[in-house]
């Protein structure tokens, strides 16, 4: 996953009444999310924008970084500490979980 930060600009598909691509600036970080403050858009669209607000928020997975604002080291370390804490996520729901056998009751007669 991208690590995004707020300025950066971003491209993203279809999305709800959109019926284009669009592209625009992120003014909002999520822990999975991005929103988005929409300027390139298919002129057909202007409506469905405009009753978005001219913004939207999409998941990161279906953003493209288009152009990054400049990164300090602070916000380098704080990417790699995501990332590693994402690979740590995945590895704790991968593993099975147990289950206990329910044990019948037998009725007193």
């Amino acid at each position: 996953m991208t690590f995004y930060k707020i300025g950066d600009e971003v491209k993203a598909g279809k999305f709800g009444p959109l019926e284009h691509g669009f592209g625009g600036i992120v003014e909002k970080v999520y822990e999975n999310s991005i929103m988005i403050s929409i300027k390139d858009f298919d002129p057909s669209d202007k409506t469905s924008v405009n009753e978005l607000n001219g913004r939207a928020v999409i998941r990161k997975d279906e953003a493209k970084m288009v152009k990054a604002v400049e990164r300090t080291a602070e916000d380098k370390e704080l990417a790699a500490k995501e990332e590693k804490e994402k690979g740590t996520k995945v590895a704790k729901t991968s593993r099975k979980k147990r289950t206990t056998k329910k044990t019948e009751k037998k009725s007193d007669k």
